[in-house]
């Protein structure tokens, strides 16, 4: 009989301490997952920086992993991927939008020197295929900070998101083929504004030098040019960008 019970209260710590520990390894909403294939589950996860020590992930207050092991990893933030080859907590990209094919963006600065003015957002994706407008000055100096864009293709490597790229990840959609072609086609269109536009304001600025404007302070070419400039960017903030378009509607496609 004492054998018994003795055998009882031996499994039933057994099963308290298995629950305990299941309980620690995935009761946690934020996890690291390391090149094996492992995920950690943790309650909190900080990134730390020690100074003249190598950066760590630190999980629960306990458990140490050094970045260069960790692919992928989501805290309070959200979910980040690795871009780069590093420890630095910038060599992970955040996630924007989930689906067959993912997004993910950095932040990273930009020093103008001495070229005057604000800048300009350029759309979701921005020109040329990935980056922001500033949020900062754009000039005399002034750091601006901008988001550089990527994809990921169901769970594969991250990819700079360019014209280029797409075409060859989206390239068994029609419909996002199309809006590529939309966007092929519009960024030429606009590229032929820029070259006129800098054409009027070179113009205009021969004229003001030479004093024939009319007794106008102003050339009314440095005027035409500078609309013609900004009309790309007007454009882009009243019509949904090509590029987010052909990802939704591959996202969208249901197979």
């Amino acid at each position: 009989m004492i054998k018994k019970l003795f055998l009882l209260l031996i499994i039933g710590w057994a099963t308290i301490g298995l629950s305990w520990a299941q309980g620690v390894s995935t009761g946690g909403s934020y996890f690291v997952e390391l090149y094996n294939g492992e995920r950690i589950y943790a309650r909190k996860l900080q990134f730390k920086s020690p100074v003249f020590k190598q950066n760590f992930f630190l999980l629960d207050d306990s458990l140490r992993y050094a970045p260069e092991t960790v692919k992928y990893f989501q805290n309070q933030e959200g979910y980040f991927a690795r871009v780069n080859a590093g420890r630095r907590f910038s060599d992970f990209a955040q996630r924007e939008q989930a689906g067959r094919i993912s997004t993910y963006f950095v932040y990273r600065m930009d020093y103008n020197s001495f070229s005057p003015g604000i800048g300009i957002g350029m759309g979701r994706y921005g020109m040329g295929g990935y980056g922001m407008g500033g949020y900062g000055m754009g000039g005399y100096g002034y750091p601006s900070q901008r988001r550089v864009y990527y994809f990921s293709k169901e769970q594969g490597p991250l990819e700079p998101l360019t014209y280029k790229n797409l075409r060859v990840a989206l390239s068994d959609n029609p419909g996002s083929m199309e809006s590529l072609q939309d966007y092929k086609r519009g960024q030429n269109i606009q590229t032929g504004m820029y070259i006129a536009g800098a054409g009027f304001i070179i113009a205009g600025m021969q004229q003001q030098f030479r004093g024939t404007s009319s007794g106008s302070s102003i050339s009314p070419l440095l005027l035409v040019g500078a609309g013609i400039t900004l009309l790309p960017q007007i454009i882009k903030l009243v019509k949904k960008d090509k590029l987010s378009e052909a990802i939704d509607l591959y996202n969208y496609d249901p197979r």
